[in-house]
């Protein structure tokens, strides 16, 4: 089990250590320095089908929460795609070398995403960067709804009625000022619709969706359409 995981191969990771004496970091070198396949425009970036097979060395699907951790801490800034610099210091931060170790690591960050509020409010910042198309400012708005459920399923009693809302009433990509500050509102301590602040700084569609949410709590039927 080998940290080179941006090799295609485990047979290739062993010819690059072989050649390195075992040295992983002068192994991850020669790698990089090898003349550029044609077709691949980037030598210094591990795309899908790297990052599929770094996903099955780590036994994680990348649906689950494990592959936004795991992210994060190898500096990817887009979904599916690690770049070399970014992911060779994630490592050596982690004090990895191997699979093993980073499947390890990766425990630790789960176990630490459920008990400490500022490294999971890091992770929730990070996922807005993580899921976003390249080039856009906005998230759209089913990669939101799938990161939403993913992060918020066991913290927000109103997830599944905050999603309806989106898919039914909003239907637009999610800004980061909704991003960011739906956290504040989603965690609010012993959250009620009913004593909830209604003149706290929110943007517009969660002042939105808290007139959904209250008039769903009432069992009422908007007479306007948000």
């Amino acid at each position: 089990e080998l940290m080179l995981l941006s090799l295609n191969s485990k047979k290739e990771a062993q010819h690059y250590l072989k050649q390195a004496n075992w040295d992983v970091q002068q192994a991850l070198n020669l790698f990089y320095e090898k003349p550029l396949p044609k077709g691949n425009p980037n030598k210094d970036c591990i795309t899908v089908d790297g990052t599929m097979a770094f996903c099955q060395d780590l036994s994680i699907d990348p649906t689950e929460l494990e592959f936004l951790l795991v992210s994060h801490h190898l500096g990817s800034e887009q979904m599916g795609e690690f770049q070399r610099l970014g992911f060779v210091q994630g490592c050596l931060s982690l004090q990895c070398e191997s699979v093993a170790q980073i499947r390890e690591a990766l425990s630790q960050a789960r176990a630490r995403f459920d008990s400490d509020p500022a490294y999971f409010r890091k992770m929730y910042n990070y996922a807005f960067v993580f899921g976003r198309l390249s080039g856009q400012k906005s998230l759209a708005l089913d990669a939101a709804i799938e990161l939403w459920r993913l992060l918020l399923t066991s913290k927000f009693s109103q997830l599944d009625q905050w999603l309806s809302f989106l898919e039914t009433k909003h239907k637009k990509a999610i800004s980061k000022d909704t991003w960011t500050l739906f956290l504040d509102f989603a965690l609010q301590p012993n959250f009620d619709i009913d004593t909830h602040d209604a003149e706290g700084a929110w943007p517009i569609l969660i002042d939105d969706v808290r007139i959904f949410f209250y008039l769903e709590s009432k069992e009422l039927t908007p007479c306007y359409s948000l």
